[in-house]
């Protein structure tokens, strides 16, 4: 901390991180001291419009004694790496989504998290932030429609080939860890289980479709998983449609049905549907569809850092919904249900 103000650091510096700063840039008690990127044209750009030291190094800005707080803006591959070794320097880490690319690195991420003198683990999904995502399980939980039969997760957008190519690291698989999955349905999965409960197992199946000549990872997938409480839900998601169509969440109740289109809450009895809640239709910065909850989910991260409390969104809390993408691409591959790994 200096002159009264936590100290942040961004190591990546593409589209995502223009949300962090400008999330981070509203607190007034959070100041951005190191910006870092391989490429020294994104590093300088993100210093001039912070005021903050450029580096190229990341293994150099997790070791400046003076950084209280890394933001992790970087390719899947390197979110475990670059997480581990800040948090077993004494930083708090708040990482964009995957957490890793593999349950093996995520499990090495929470470990890393709970030793002695490390900070704190945030996973960055804030569309739990949402109006009406939070509406959702209020009514879920409250028993108010009755009990929690299934659910359907619907995620139809579209991906170019630049979009994989130009990149250097989507489309592959060990530096993306998987495709539509991993990248665009990943928050969409992490709300089955955060309002749903716990998932068991699936049994899915993946595919590459326009882009089978360009990229190893799956652009079109599906499943059927299976809740700890026997309830189920279905999944689908693609790249190949020919828009970024709203994603869609039904909650099948006992009374009824909740659906989540884009970022607004219907309740649904018979062909009635009323709308219950209404989410903003803005971002703080970039594309409508990553969601107008990142700043909320930052200025949260660090009040609970403030005030010395555990984050809610950590690693464990992080960890079901890539264990839900990885298990389906498990079971794509292997022809069978896989149960869902734990940390």
């Amino acid at each position: 901390m200096k002159n009264g103000k936590l100290q942040a650091a961004v190591i990546g510096c593409g589209s995502i991180s223009k949300v962090h700063i400008i999330a981070i840039q509203t607190l007034a008690d959070v100041e951005i001291a190191a910006v870092c990127d391989i490429k020294p044209d994104r590093a300088q750009a993100a210093a001039e419009a912070t005021g903050a030291k450029a580096y190229g190094d990341w293994h150099e800005v997790v070791a400046l004694p003076e950084i209280d707080v890394v933001h992790i803006c970087l390719p899947h591959y390197l979110h475990a790496p670059v997480a581990i070794e800040a948090l077993g320097n004494g930083k708090n880490v708040l990482t964009e989504k995957p957490m890793a690319t593999t349950v093996a690195d995520a499990r090495k991420m929470i470990e890393a998290s709970e030793k002695e003198g490390a900070g704190t683990l945030g996973v960055i999904f804030q569309n739990r932030y949402n109006a009406a995502v939070q509406k959702a399980l209020e009514i879920v939980k409250s028993g108010e429609m009755g009990e929690f039969k299934g659910a359907r997760a619907e995620v139809s957008w579209t991906r170019s080939r630049s979009y994989y190519v130009d990149s250097g690291w989507r489309g592959s698989k060990l530096t993306e860890g998987a495709g539509s999955l991993i990248n665009q349905a990943i928050h969409t999965l992490d709300l089955l289980s955060y309002i749903g409960g716990p998932i068991e197992k699936v049994r899915g199946a993946v595919f590459t479709g326009l882009l089978e000549n360009d990229i190893e990872v799956e652009d079109n997938a599906m499943g059927v998983a299976i809740y700890e409480g026997g309830q189920r839900a279905v999944i689908h998601t693609t790249n190949n449609y020919v828009a970024d169509a709203p994603v869609e969440v039904e909650l099948q109740m006992e009374k009824g049905v909740l659906k989540l289109y884009g970022n607004n809450l219907f309740k649904v009895e018979k062909d009635s549907f009323e709308l219950i809640a209404r989410g903003e239709n803005k971002s703080v910065v970039g594309k409508a569809y990553w969601g107008s909850s990142h700043g909320t989910q930052i200025e949260d991260y660090y009040s609970c850092i403030r005030r010395g409390e555990k984050f809610w969104i950590d690693g464990r809390s992080g960890l079901p919904a890539l264990a839900l993408v990885c298990a389906i691409v498990q079971s794509s591959e292997e022809k069978r249900w896989v149960t869902l790994e734990k940390a």
